[in-house]
């Protein structure tokens, strides 16, 4: 069983997409048949099969479901259909923290409250039975840290119960705040709703994955042909690699700025973050005909130099940058989950010198608690140091 998991979305990502790919995984056909005869839902038949897709070989999932029963519902009959089910425990507790993400995301964009969201493609029976097979599968491969890729954001249109709307969709881009994403990359909709929930339910991260000893790739096929790619999720299993501890190699990349509004440097460094940079710093200087600017530094890995260099000329009035090789001595670190009173929260875990851990929460989390009036920061970091500890 592999410690990490790669999702490689090089075509976006879909609830069938991510079944097939984690079924041509696994190879546990006779698991997930056996376990979504638990789920109390009728009227579909589940359909695996062998396809391709320009070319590349995968494993296709469909979900055929008969005339009559492809209602919607909303999100407290779904949750009481996985509490009614006899699926495995952990799975059913996934995909019920799949679809309220969903739900929270949905209400959001709406203006209502999850409870009153009305599931339309989401709660209809196919999607209800990728989620859950999907669920059932990442619980098979024992859960492991998972990382995605870049997302292509798709371009036009999709069709919805509201009428047509802008992809990504806005319950997609929402709850996938904080990805990284490739906004106008793809043709139509190359992240779906349930894809997006699944990734979130999965907790993966969208940061570098650490070298890895590959075990096994899964190819999961989509059931459109895309004109200029193959349409195919790939999920990479492997084991993280021993290295020297604490060590590894970046770049430092600077330029000097003396001619650029201040305003502009916020998208500066959205953009370099998202193509790759690891951290953006502005620091104060005096130039070389004695104006006040700015020296632009960013620390780069090395594969990622030519495209963070892409997006600094093209958003700050840089004509040249200057980079060295830099060692790095850094704590080993994870990401882990707590459940609070104020729902779940990452925590940062760093493993110092002397073997001890120090915990500390994501901040978007924390931000997110303490803009709804839940609670305040001092309160939200009692609460995680509490949970931690257990």
């Amino acid at each position: 069983m592999s410690s990490l998991l790669y999702f490689d979305c090089f075509s976006g990502i879909a609830g069938d997409m991510t079944a097939a790919a984690l079924l041509s995984l696994t190879g546990a056909e006779k698991e997930l048949r056996k376990a979504l005869k638990g789920l109390p839902l009728g009227g579909y038949r589940l359909a695996v099969e062998r396809g391709s897709s320009a070319g590349v070989a995968g494993t296709r999932v469909h979900v055929r479901v008969a005339s009559g029963k492809g209602r919607a519902r909303h999100l407290p009959d779904i949750l009481s259909l996985l509490r009614a089910s006899d699926l495995p425990p952990e799975t059913a507790s996934r995909a019920a923290r799949c679809f309220e993400r969903l739900g929270e995301s949905e209400a959001t964009v709406h203006g209502t409250t999850p409870d009153k969201v009305h599931f339309h493609e989401v709660g209809a029976v196919d999607a209800i039975v990728d989620v859950v097979s999907g669920c059932f599968l990442f619980e098979l491969l024992g859960a492991p840290r998972a990382f995605c890729s870049a997302l292509p954001g798709g371009s036009g249109e999709a069709r919805s119960a509201h009428g047509r709307i802008p992809v990504p969709g806005p319950a997609t881009l929402r709850l996938l705040t904080g990805a990284r994403w490739r906004l106008g990359e793809g043709e139509g909709e190359m992240v779906t709703p349930t894809g997006a929930a699944l990734l979130r339910a999965f907790d993966v991260s969208f940061d570098r994955p650490p070298e890895m000893t590959v075990r096994g790739v899964g190819t999961g096929l989509g059931h459109r042909e895309l004109p200029v790619r193959p349409n195919l999720l790939r999920v990479v299993a492997g084991d993280a690699v021993a290295v020297a501890p604490g060590r590894d190699r970046v770049l430092e990349v600077e330029a000097n700025i003396d001619d650029m509004s201040p305003q502009r440097f916020e998208l500066l460094i959205e953009r370099a973050l998202a193509a790759g940079a690891l951290d953006v710093a502005i620091l104060p200087a005096t130039m070389k005909k004695s104006r006040p600017g700015w020296v632009l530094r960013l620390l780069v890995p090395e594969e990622r130099l030519e495209i963070v260099s892409s997006a600094v000329f093209s958003l700050s009035t840089a004509i040249g940058l200057r980079y060295h090789a830099c060692d790095r001595l850094k704590l080993d670190r994870t990401v882990g989950v707590v459940a609070t009173r104020f729902g779940r929260i990452r925590v940062k875990e760093a493993t110092l010198p002397d073997g001890s851990v120090r915990p500390v929460p994501e901040y978007d989390d924390v931000k997110r608690i303490v803009r709804s009036g839940a609670a305040t920061f001092d309160e939200v970091a009692r609460e995680v140091a509490s949970k931690w500890r257990r």
